[in-house]
């Protein structure tokens, strides 16, 4: 039961990003989309790798392949999303500003919202412009900042417009909640930015870790393996020789699992760091995940052209 209220959830809030993206498309209509488009690509890049380029690593690549673009497909709406909600979040002070001053100057609410509407705020004039609408039709104050605060998924808006519908409810100044709530997001702003400019050093340094030393030192270590197999293969014995074969499939396999974990985990502390949310882990991970293998795969071919041609 809680398991399928869980996933009703998600299917929800994927939906949401959907909405916000602007995708006009069923939730699983388009996971699956994804799904088929990331199996066909892999299933023909594991083709390439086996029959045309005769590569040892093609299994590997293939669902490499699948996994990063069935994460770039499934992802994206969020991506489109969540650039929708920063510019918004971006463009609120400004316009909460500009309401205060047309409410100081004597207009009235509509004609402020009006006012704002008609100037450049990108994804939020949209969002207002269904506001104004409501209230030309004749809904009240309140009923039209829920529409805002329901078709946004921002916390900062949601919490900025029930600041403003709590207030008013309790008779304060209009004009005086948007300058203090103005000031308050532009500050917030301002701290996000700091964090990520004081941060740039160290998500520099994890990517360069997770997705290139590391992954190298990892195709150095199986080049290695399989040189100490072959080394002794003089002196040993057939059955032997099979098991060191397979300790060295499973050493490899191990490797590569790692590798997964690793760039999985190195994801997840890049958007935590530089984001405050695990979430914006969807947008790092392909990028690290390509990257690590193709340096694995680098690593692999530089060292055993290396010990070929010291041989």
């Amino acid at each position: 039961m809680a398991g399928t209220i869980s996933g009703n959830s998600l299917m929800k809030k994927y939906a949401g990003y959907l909405h916000t993206a602007e995708f006009r498309v069923e939730p699983m209509a388009w996971i699956g989309l994804s799904l088929v488009a990331a199996l066909v690509a892999g299933t023909g890049t594991w083709a390439i790798s086996e029959f045309a380029l005769g590569l040892g690593q093609s299994i590997p690549i293939g669902a490499m392949f699948f996994i990063v673009l069935a994460d770039i497909m499934i992802g994206y709406p969020y991506l489109m999303a969540q650039q929708k909600i920063d510019r918004i979040e971006e463009d609120l002070p400004d316009a909460l500003r500009q309401i205060a001053d047309t409410l100081k100057a004597g207009g009235t609410f509509e004609y402020a919202l009006r006012e704002v509407v008609n100037s450049e705020y990108g994804p939020l004039k949209k969002e207002l412009n269904e506001a104004l609408r409501m209230l030309e039709e004749g809904q009240n104050f309140k009923d039209a900042l829920q529409t805002v605060y329901h078709n946004i998924d921002s916390r900062l808006v949601k919490r900025t417009i029930t600041i403003i519908i709590d207030s008013v409810s309790a008779g304060a100044s209009l004009t005086g909640i948007l300058d203090e709530i103005a000031e308050d997001v532009r500050a917030s702003h301002r701290i996000d930015k700091e964090r990520k400019s004081k941060t740039l050093m160290q998500v520099l340094f994890m990517f360069a870790a997770g997705g290139i030393i590391a992954p190298i030192i990892f195709g150095f270590t199986s080049t290695i393996a399989g040189i100490l197999t072959s080394a002794t293969g003089g002196a040993a014995t057939p059955e032997m020789m099979k098991s060191a074969t397979e300790a060295i499939g499973i050493i490899q396999n191990s490797i590569q699992f790692y590798l997964f974990a690793e760039v999985f985990f190195t994801s997840l502390m890049i958007s935590l760091i530089r984001d405050g949310r695990l979430t914006k882990s969807i947008i790092y991970f392909p990028l690290l995940l390509f990257m690590a293998y193709l340096s694995y795969l680098m690593a692999i071919i530089v060292s055993s052209a290396i010990v070929g041609g010291i041989k």
